[in-house]
């Protein structure tokens, strides 16, 4: 059965949806603070915008760190992957990988992966930083990886998306896409949901790879996709939003925001908050994309905006962190890096860390 999806083509394979179920880690939280992308972090201290410690790592950071208790997990463009210490940013210990490390890392129960631009993907010992099992893939992998159970997802630029098998690195599946993949998954209703950066959004069956739905949009997709209360968010790069309701595959709305968008969604209470090219950070409606309000930076923002206690924390191509208040936009804190922001953060209790363009590791409290 076809159906007809905003400008593209959209096929719905009639399936029922799977019974699986997708359970946040006991331990580490996933990048966008869970397996939906909401970019939402339960926590009770929120951080004031004191500066707690800084460590330098010499080498470009473009992938969000990942807290795990009171492990701070990071890589950089060197192809170093460091555990740090989160009360005082110590090292723990460090990996060498065999290439640049451009995406986020994933932590389970037991170990930390992480994709290189080489076309690697790594499973170390989240104690020792000692090798547990590695296997290649068919292209740089540029958004990091992404465990949940027995898998851990990767996309690969100019080639596929994989399900690995994160016991031993055995390949579960494989699907290809053109132009291949920049973003993060998003898992929901027994389906794992990744867009392409050749402009297509896919709904893919957990169990073999196989699109059960998809449909075109109007460019690139690196922004994480989001789901939440029934319904699928995805951006483009140039700039448009989509909103899909799940059961039925039906489309509700999509827009242009007003400018090329540069960073992932986040979801709270109605409302998506994202980052714009052209430094604003906008608040819109989740029912029908209208702007709420929008919060302007002196640069680009590719830094994704999380959210704990009604206020949002993201960075900006300035050089800023801002925290700014849910509701109003207003500026709550800023903090002035040393570079260019253009990972996402992490919060932990009372803590938010993040990284700049140049390599440093902030924590803020």
């Amino acid at each position: 059965m076809k159906r007809s999806l905003f400008p593209a083509v959209m096929v719905l394979v009639v399936l029922s949806f799977c019974a699986l179920s997708y359970t946040t880690s006991a331990f580490a939280l996933p990048v966008r603070g869970d397996l939906q992308n909401t970019g939402n972090f339960q926590i009770k201290t929120l951080p004031q915008g004191v500066f707690a410690w800084k460590l330098e790592t010499g080498s470009n950071i473009t992938g969000a760190p990942v807290v795990d208790g009171n492990t701070v997990y990071v890589g950089n463009h060197k192809g170093e992957v460091y555990a740090l210490d989160i009360n005082n940013g110590s090292v723990r210990w460090k990996f060498q990988c065999d290439g640049s490390i451009l995406g986020s890392v994933a932590v389970d129960k037991d170990k930390v992966y992480v994709g290189t631009f080489a076309g690697r993907v790594y499973a170390l010992n989240k104690s020792s930083g000692l090798v547990a099992w590695s296997t290649k893939v068919d292209g740089p992998v540029m958004a990091g990886v992404t465990v949940t159970g027995d898998t851990v997802y990767a996309g690969c630029n100019e080639g596929s998306f994989y399900a690995i098998n994160s016991k031993n690195g055995q390949h579960k599946w494989q699907m290809k896409a053109h132009r291949g993949f920049q973003s993060i998954p998003a898992f929901a209703e027994g389906f794992v949901f990744v867009g392409s950066f050749g402009g297509r959004f896919h709904a893919l069956d957990p169990k073999n790879g196989s699109e059960r739905w998809g449909g075109n949009t109007e460019g690139p997709m690196r922004g994480a996709p989001l789901y939440v209360d029934g319904k699928v968010y995805y951006i483009t790069d140039n700039g448009y939003v989509h909103s899909v309701k799940l059961r039925g595959v039906v489309p509700i709305w999509h827009k242009y925001v007003g400018a090329p968008l540069g960073s992932s969604p986040a979801y709270v209470n109605g409302v998506l908050y994202i980052g714009g090219q052209d430094g604003k950070l906008y608040a819109i409606t989740s029912n029908d994309g209208n702007v709420v309000w929008s919060f302007e930076t002196d640069g680009p923002i590719n830094s994704s905006p999380i959210h704990a206690g009604g206020v949002l924390y993201f960075g900006s191509n300035d050089g800023h962190f801002y925290a700014v208040d849910l509701k109003s936009g207003n500026l709550l804190w800023k903090y002035e890096s040393d570079g260019d922001i253009v990972a996402d953060p992490v919060l932990s209790e009372g803590t938010v860390v993040f990284a700049t363009i140049r390599g440093t590791l902030y924590a803020i409290r």
